[in-house]
């Protein structure tokens, strides 16, 4: 198997960061969590990989504030897709009777 260079590895791991926003996007959430695993285990690569100093290039400055910016862009929507997935869940809840408490005689009684 080829080593791969460290800039070949970021590019690998933003290109995974931006298929994660598409499948967040489509709600598909088994495919962004296979994405995501395939990203961490992409993040270890990273970490065992010699660096011959790309991350302070001007190349690798540029990548890495690139991933830094898809990044928050797919925590924001993370964010907002857990919100409404944790809303609608309570609604359910709600409608269910799943977060009622039991009801006694005492209660109808009065």
């Amino acid at each position: 198997m080829t080593e791969k260079t460290p800039e070949s590895l970021w590019q690998d791991y933003l290109f995974l960061t931006k298929e994660m926003l598409k499948f967040l996007d489509k709600k598909d959430m088994e495919l962004f969590h296979d994405l995501m695993s395939q990203r961490e285990r992409m993040q270890t690569l990273i970490e065992e990989t010699p660096d011959q100093g790309f991350r302070s290039s001007p190349e690798g400055r540029k990548l890495l504030t690139e991933i830094q910016g898809e990044d928050q862009i797919l925590m924001s929507h993370f964010q907002a897709t857990h919100s409404k997935a944790k809303h609608h869940h309570q609604v359910a809840e709600a409608y269910s009777g799943g977060n009622q408490r039991p009801v006694n005689h005492r209660n109808w009684v009065r």
